[in-house]
């Protein structure tokens, strides 16, 4: 029974060794860190934006044209046509002939006068007084309260 006593014993006496590795035993923890980021508006200022109308007068001149004609009656003798005469144009004259029938075997025309129109161009300037108007954007910073 010694014996087996003694054995128990040499049997025990590693476990005393091992409780002493585990006594002994430090623990060392290993941490990591980790980053987490966050963002939030924050007002830097304020801005104000307006328009204003500003009015300017101006005298603006206007080209005007304005056409008129002179009337010249012209007498016209032994002119006789088979039809009636056309209008015509002889440079800046619009010709119209002014015509009456003449009793023939057949009928005729004969022309008694001619209507000469000769056109005028007249170039005035006319002055008016307008109000234009204009935007002009005004654009003020405000700096935040803190």
């Amino acid at each position: 029974m010694e014996r087996e006593i003694d054995s128990s014993k040499e049997n025990k006496q590693p476990e005393k060794d091992e409780d002493m590795l585990n006594q002994e035993t430090k623990v060392i923890p290993v941490i990591e860190e980790f980053l987490k980021v966050d963002k939030k508006l924050v007002e830097t200022g304020r801005i104000h934006v307006r328009k204003e109308l500003d009015k300017e007068e101006k005298q603006i001149e206007i080209p005007l044209m304005n056409e008129s004609y002179e009337v010249e009656k012209v007498k016209v003798k032994n002119q006789i046509f088979d039809q009636v005469p056309s209008i015509r144009h002889e440079g800046d004259e619009i010709v119209i002939p002014v015509i009456k029938e003449v009793a023939e075997i057949k009928i005729r025309y004969e022309v008694t006068e001619e209507i000469h129109l000769k056109k005028n161009k007249t170039i005035t300037t006319h002055t008016e007084q307008v109000t234009l108007k204009k935007e002009k954007v005004i654009v003020e910073r405000e700096t935040p309260k803190k």
